[in-house]
């Protein structure tokens, strides 16, 4: 399946503190009123980073206006307002230090001083200059309109949410039995006007659960922004593949950390009603996808402590500790000696 990879949604909540150090950079805020495509991350002090769910995930800016600014981000996007202040760009809570800014180049850093582990500079091209260095693939539908294949974090339409990707918007409303085990492949295309059409699927383990497929896609319909590609809005044709236990089949690694965060989230739901069997089912679902899930651990773990399953959460902090989580050893120390 070719979905936006996962990367941890605390970049979005971090909680920014910066020095007083001014800059001599002047700065020129036209040049911000751009479509800029994030094109490296890096380190504060420039070293490189070797996670690929840091370096494969979009975290593009297209400035619409002088206070307007689209994110787009792990393949949704969201409109805030922004402001430039002390060459500080800030919206959302996030605030950037603007250490490049020029015609072609835009480097921005987010510096968190408590966590510095979570403190990134982020370079950027503009998206029309980056598109010149691939050429995409298409088609010419039935229609003579031309059609391009998605492309992960270079050629996709936005999903327009503040919570939810697409996939999970689309599984949400799917509501497959969680009894049953599947397997789907859904094809369609995002028009350049950012319609939803030619929903169709093209695999499917259940024939009988086709239409609810195509119905749940359907609804996504007024929620998606086009792609653009050369500086002009583009068809792309998406696929999801929904492999639901279908197989034992390895997952590809962006299956598998889709699915991962899908499950967190819902798992974070059951918690926050209280339905903590549920929370604990969905967790461990959420970490046999990615046994990396850092976040997934500590909840399953705090689920565990209120199923008075001591053992079990001891064991997830045990986990933690091994990855190298400082704070898992706080809360080893609280509950398990």
């Amino acid at each position: 399946m070719r979905t936006p990879r996962y990367f941890s949604i605390a970049i979005f909540t971090i909680l920014v503190i910066f020095s007083n150090t001014s800059f001599s950079q002047k700065i020129n805020e036209s040049l911000l009123l751009k479509n800029w495509e994030k094109v490296d991350i890096k380190r504060p002090d420039g070293s490189k980073i070797f996670d690929e769910s840091l370096l494969n995930v979009n975290f593009d800016l297209n400035f619409m206006s002088k206070d307007s600014v689209r994110v787009n981000f792990g393949g949704r996007a969201q409109d805030f307002h922004f402001m430039v202040k002390d060459s500080v760009l800030s919206f959302n809570d996030m605030k950037f230090k603007i250490e490049v800014l020029e015609d072609i180049s835009l480097v921005l850093l987010l510096q968190n001083e408590y966590e510095p582990s979570q403190s990134y500079k982020f370079i950027y091209i503009p998206k029309k200059l980056n598109d010149l260095t691939f050429t995409p693939r298409s088609y010419v539908s039935k229609n003579g309109e031309i059609v391009y294949d998605y492309v992960p974090n270079r050629l996709e339409p936005y999903f327009m949410s503040k919570k939810m990707m697409a996939m999970e918007y689309i599984f949400e409303n799917f509501q497959f039995p969680d009894f049953r085990k599947g397997g789907f492949v859904v094809r369609f295309v995002v028009t350049e006007k950012g319609d939803v059409k030619g929903v169709r699927i093209v695999a499917s383990s259940n024939d009988k659960f086709n239409n609810k497929l195509i119905m749940a896609v359907k609804k996504t319909q007024g929620k998606w922004k086009p792609a653009e590609y050369l500086g002009e809005k583009v068809s792309v044709n998406m696929e999801y593949d929904f492999n639901l236990d279908f197989t034992n089949a390895e997952v590809s690694s962006g299956d598998s950390l889709e699915f991962s965060k899908m499950n967190y989230e819902y798992a974070t739901e059951f918690f926050q009603r209280g339905a903590y069997m549920q929370a604990e089912k969905y967790y461990s679902k959420a970490l046999k996808y990615n046994v990396l899930n850092i976040d997934a651990y500590y909840q399953r773990a705090a689920t565990y402590i209120l199923l008075r399953k001591k053992d079990e959460a001891c064991q997830d902090y045990q986990q933690l500790i091994f990855l190298e989580q400082k704070k898992a050893k706080t809360l080893h120390d609280k509950y398990c000696n």
